[in-house]
């Protein structure tokens, strides 16, 4: 063995630009896959980096936000004083914690710049049930989770703590303040803790008997119908998950049904009782990203998977070319006595050093790659909500390991097969250079093979820019390039419930003062703010709902002239005005969706609809528009005056539209709210467009990522054509020779050349086709306003591989037309 190492490592190294081209395709291949099995391992497979995370367990399902209160037959969060009654009366879990989302939080060190921190407020006992201990200070005791507001103290997350104090050791006891209240840190959590729900790293831990201090204007420890909590616990001993289960559903059932009281009916009841509370392992962690983003994972998967056979293809070709040049090696080591299989084996170490050369490589670049998706996809102007720890571990040096193997066999046992099994007599002739009648159908067979794995994986990429394109130019109902969202947290800045609508109407007359704003209007639930409003119970005049779902709509608080200003138009009735206050009757506006789900081609005007026990009037109906999701259908929605309502409204936001573009209008529309007040806290100004942007900014990765490795596919797949024609080429230089001495054009030569080259993709095109169809059924669902086997793009990545492959023929083709056709007749 150490033998052939040392053979392997001198042949390799005697053709150094031959090693380097192998090396340089299988890295990229198996960087490629190595890269999207860390971001698979991260999200999918790997657990939370606590203390025997096999025995927890969790209590409701992160995927699933589904609230007790807001009609999902599964309990999914859970409100401060269900987790307390969970907490106390199960007897299944020996301890059970608590994690809710902080929200926006500002924080400032000794009255330095403010800065946004991903917060996360936990019971006291989150650390001990997680088994995480700190490497500086200590975590939170159960002592300081019971009276609210009584202990501003925090825990901050190592990386913060590396990246915003430089690892400074006094950071003990230090005050920051968090949304203007002062916190002391007691603790820095361990490295590569990031929190219990993935994707989703948290910078500082907060105890949740401070939520008060840190959402002021939005108490919810005692709100019983404030559900935001996610569980975990460890179950006692013979307890099983289905024991569980049962216990946890039929306690969240009694709190439920004690909460209604003496308003509890019939109906309620039977609601009640279909609730369940699911319990799951939970080693792995909460994950919304898991559910929605696996698939898409699991597609990039199977590209990058393709990209590297279409690599080991192009690296046999090269072999199978090199071995031309060691027949006379390979003859003369058999003529003298050595085996074939010593000869195979030989053969074979080379090609493992080759995929342990590109399998080092390959880690170097899968590092690099999958920090860059990641940071693709969690920055940039346009983020997702994906922020995962991609640092590599032993699953994934596993999944190197094993990939290089793999790789070692696709690529090097067929070389290895073919090139020792040769005619010792004929090779042995000095003149004996040719690759072989069988040597030569292999390379064409694998060239083939190249081009039929590249057309699918062109296609797919194909179909998701369509797709991406498709939602950028989307008809959404109204003007997406001169309309700006700002979105303020009136609570949270100090202002008081009863003076939240008064500061609203000040603030859109000193936004409409600001030069080049055309109108301004309010709303609840801002265009593409990230929030929405829906119910499950309401009642129309004239409709029996035949199934629950009949009695779900979406809906929306709106200020006066709503929709002139932002550009939907009215199919009747009229628009909600500056009449349309708490002493007016209660109406409403409804979506053409809704009015003809409703009341088909009766008119919805005058008709009344049930909400909430409060009844309102449709005085309007508008058209259907695109305001928070560019994907599917149109909802049911209806619309009612925010000034109207008077309800406590979490953000307030504020639909500007401007007379040019929008973005111009961000840095005025910023000076104005600053010179209103300083200290209002402004949770997001950007233009709609952006904010539209940004919702599709996983199919525009999905685009990119899928066309980078759709092109690298078509380079290796070119750059493999290209070799074995050019190899043709220098094969039958004797041949053409006679030809051009025979008064051969040379067109006719190119022409001969480009034939043989076009035959092999048009085989690869067809069998490509067929892997096509059937792969792109897969991503149907992904695609929007566009089919699977949409014939423009099959079409046109048929033809682009036919274009790269005819220069990939027609380049070496022209280099046989330079043979000299007297140095040809003299070359044998």
């Amino acid at each position: 063995m150490i033998n052939d190492l040392r053979y392997g490592f001198r042949m390799l190294f005697k053709s150094p630009g031959f090693t380097a081209v192998a090396v340089l395709t299988l890295a990229l291949g198996i960087g490629a896959n190595t890269a999207i099995f860390t971001l698979i391992d991260a999200v999918i497979l790997r657990s939370l980096p606590v203390r025997s995370p096999d025995e927890l367990f969790s209590v409701g399902d992160a995927s699933r936000p589904t609230a007790l209160w807001y009609g999902g037959p599964m309990v999914s969060v859970f409100s401060y004083p269900l987790y307390q009654r969970l907490r106390d009366q199960n007897r299944v879990f020996t301890r059970l914690l608590a994690s809710g989302k902080a929200g926006r939080i500002d924080m400032s060190v000794d009255d330095s710049l403010h800065e946004e921190v991903r917060g996360r407020l936990v019971s006291g006992n989150y650390f001990e049930v997680l088994g995480v201990s700190p490497v500086l200070g200590r975590t939170f005791s159960a002592e300081e989770d019971q009276t609210p507001g009584a202990n501003p103290v925090i825990v901050i997350s190592y990386d913060y703590w590396e990246n915003r104090f430089a690892r400074d050791s006094s950071i003990l006891g230090r005050t920051l303040r968090l949304n203007d209240s002062t916190f002391t840190v007691i603790g820095v959590g361990p490295r590569h803790f990031t929190g219990d729900v993935v994707g989703s790293p948290t910078d500082i831990w907060i105890p949740l008997s401070m939520q008060a201090q840190v959402n002021p204007g939005d108490p919810r420890l005692d709100k019983r119908d404030s559900n935001w909590l996610l569980c975990m616990g460890r179950l006692k001993p013979g307890v099983s998950a289905q024991k569980a289960r049962a216990e946890m559903t039929l306690l969240a059932q009694e709190a439920l049904i004690d909460y209604e009281g003496a308003a509890l009916s019939r109906d309620k009841l039977r609601d009640i009782r279909t609730q369940t509370v699911d319990v799951q392992p939970g080693a792995r962690g909460f994950s919304w990203i898991r559910k929605h983003d696996s698939p898409l994972l699991l597609l990039l998967m199977l590209v990058v998977g393709l990209v590297l056979v279409i690599a080991c293809a192009n690296v046999a070709t090269l072999l199978l070319v090199r071995a031309s040049s060691r027949q006379k090696e390979i003859s003369v080591r058999l003529a003298v006595g050595a085996s074939r299989w010593r000869l195979i084996c030989q053969l074979l170490t080379e090609s493992a050093l080759l995929a342990a050369m590109s399998g080092a490589a390959g880690l170097l670049l899968a590092g690099w790659g999958s920090r860059l998706s990641s940071r693709l996809a969690s920055g940039g102007p346009n983020p997702i909500p994906f922020d995962v720890d991609v640092h590599p571990n032993l699953a994934v040096l596993a999944f190197t390991a094993v990939v290089s193997v793999v790789t070692t066999i696709l690529f090097g046992l067929a070389p290895a097969l073919r090139s020792t099994r040769v005619d010792l007599m004929s090779t042995l002739k000095e003149n004996a250079r040719t690759l072989g009648r069988s040597r030569w159908q292999l390379s064409k067979l694998l060239v083939v093979g190249q081009l039929a794995l590249s057309l699918p994986l062109l296609t797919v990429a194909g179909l998701f820019v369509r797709s991406l394109v498709n939602l950028e130019t989307l008809d959404v109902g109204y003007s997406r390039t001169n309309l700006v969202l700002l979105k303020a947290d009136l609570a949270g800045s100090g202002y008081g419930p009863r003076q939240q609508l008064p500061l609203t109407r000040t603030l859109i007359e000193r936004l409409r003062s600001v030069p080049g704003v055309l109108g301004v209007t309010v709303s609840e639930n801002g265009i593409f703010s990230g929030t929405d409003s829906s119910t499950d119970g309401l009642q129309v005049e004239g409709f029996n709902p035949m199934r629950k779902d009949d009695s779900a709509c979406g809906f929306n608080q709106v200020g006066p002239h709503y929709f002139q200003v932002v550009g939907v138009s009215l199919l009747a009735g009229r628009d909600f005005d500056e009449h349309d206050n708490a002493g007016a009757p209660a109406v409403a506006i409804v979506n053409d969706t809704m009015a003809r789900f409703y009341f088909g081609n009766s008119d919805p005007l005058g008709k009344y609809i049930l909400n909430g026990g409060e009844r309102y009037t449709i005085v309007g109906v508008v058209k259907d528009i695109k305001e928070r999701d560019l994907k599917g259908k149109t909802e049911r929605r209806f619309y009612v005056p925010l000034f109207q309502e008077g309800g406590r409204i979490a953000d307030f936001n504020f639909e500007i539209r401007a007379r040019d573009d929008a973005a111009r209008m961000v840095p005025a529309i910023r000076r104005e709210m600053r010179l209103f007040d300083r200290n209002l806290r402004v949770l997001s100004l950007k233009p709609v467009r952006v904010l539209m942007d940004e919702s599709i900014s996983e199919d525009r990765l999905i685009a990119q990522l899928s066309g980078f490795f759709s092109v690298l596919a078509l380079l290796l797949a070119a750059i493999g054509l290209y070799g074995v024609m050019a190899f043709a080429v220098a094969q039958r230089t004797h041949e053409i020779g006679i030809r051009m001495a025979l008064g051969a054009a040379k067109s006719d030569v190119v022409g001969l050349v480009v034939k043989q080259g076009m035959f092999l993709t048009l085989l690869g095109v067809a069998i490509g086709l067929i892997v096509a169809f059937a792969l792109t059924r897969v991503i149907a669902s992904q695609l929007h306003e566009i089919g699977a086997t949409d014939p423009t793009v099959f079409s046109a990545v048929s033809v682009l591989l036919a274009i790269v492959a005819f220069f990939a023929c027609y380049i070496p083709a022209c280099q046989a037309t330079k043979v000299d056709p007297m140095v040809a007749l003299r070359w044998e």
